[in-house]
């Protein structure tokens, strides 16, 4: 599913080429090459590092990205890697060392970092018009009844928190963008029926990072499906609709407090109005990323290389992203070797 973005993210990319694809399953991989125009599959990585290609695209399940990484890298590729980054700091460490010993870069795809609300965000808090960042909020409401492929086989399965930790790794990297690096994590988590393996069904987290405070939330119960995310500056609060692409800016009115209580209500709604019209009508005209921030992303990393800055979205950030997944689900221990003497 996740390879027709980056499909498409590629393909339209001025002066790029996607040279091939691999998957275990090489039926898979042709039906897809030949929906994009793709004239080689194969069904192992060192088949398509022998074409030489510039950057490698990892979508596999976190559990193997370790693996492929080091073998893109050490092929003389640079490398796009899907979130989260690794299932352990550990591994994101030995991927980060590995590019810079092979002079590659690594970009991790948070995109939601360049979902449209965000980037808007984003420009207000860099031009120093909102302030300094003090706190910041994120949630993610999503109704695991409605997806088909989750079950007892689905892969998130295999990661400490499941499927709740899948999503937690979009709000988390919203947090290390606008927070900085984490200090301390305090999580609650709770199962549910809805989930199997005794899996989170929700989770509350709260951070201690190094410019301010912020909390996650996930639920896999709760409706409507929704992300959001408060940020609350000095000079003005953010609240971003990550789903609707909105955001709305919070701000002292330069009149009396009395009248400024009502007329906010009216500004907050002239806003979510002029930002919905807006972003319908730039998706109905093709003139606005619906993949929320994968293609964009993906293109800001091309650039980059082009112009030979580092990645958009680096190793260091994915790493303090993965820390902060294993503080809410600590992996479980490696099982004891035993022997006989």
């Amino acid at each position: 599913m996740i390879s027709g973005h980056h499909l498409n993210a590629a393909t339209r990319y001025r002066g790029g080429q996607v040279v091939g694809l691999v998957d275990r399953d090489l039926s898979r991989a042709r039906a897809q090459a030949q929906r994009f125009g793709i004239e080689r599959s194969f069904d192992n990585l060192p088949a398509l590092l022998a074409l030489q290609p510039d950057v490698i695209h990892v979508l596999t399940p976190p559990a193997q990205h370790l693996e492929v990484v080091l073998q893109a890298l050490a092929g003389g590729a640079h490398v796009y890697v899907e979130k989260p980054m690794a299932l352990a700091v550990a591994d994101c460490e030995v991927m980060s060392r590995a590019a810079a010993h092979a002079g590659r870069q690594i970009c991790v795809g948070h995109n939601w970092l360049y979902a449209p609300a965000m980037l808007a965000a984003q420009a207000l808090i860099d031009d120093g018009s909102a302030g300094e960042v003090v706190q910041a909020a994120a949630s993610f409401n999503y109704d695991v009844r409605r997806n088909p492929s989750f079950g007892e086989h689905h892969w998130s399965r295999d990661l400490p928190g499941g499927l709740a930790e899948d999503l937690a790794v979009h709000q988390l990297a919203l947090l290390v963008r606008v927070l900085g690096a984490p200090r301390r994590t305090f999580a609650v988590s709770r199962p549910h029926t809805a989930v199997p393996a005794g899996k989170s069904a929700d989770v509350r987290a709260v951070i201690d990072a190094e410019r301010g405070i912020g909390s996650i939330a996930v639920s896999l119960r709760a409706l409507p499906d929704m992300s959001l995310l408060d940020i609350w500056c000095e000079r003005k609060m953010l609240r971003l609709n990550i789903s609707a692409m909105t955001l709305t800016v919070q701000r002292e009115l330069k009149v009396k407090r009395s009248i400024a209580r009502g007329l906010a209500n009216f500004d907050i709604a002239a806003q979510l109005v002029g930002s919905t019209v807006s972003s319908v009508w730039k998706l109905a005209r093709g003139k606005v990323d619906g993949s929320y921030g994968i293609v964009p992303l993906i293109h800001a990393f091309y650039a980059a290389l082009e112009a030979g800055k580092p990645a958009p979205v680096g190793p260091e950030e994915g790493t303090q992203t993965v820390a902060m997944l294993r503080s809410i689900w600590p992996a479980p221990p490696a099982p004891a070797q035993l022997g006989a003497a």
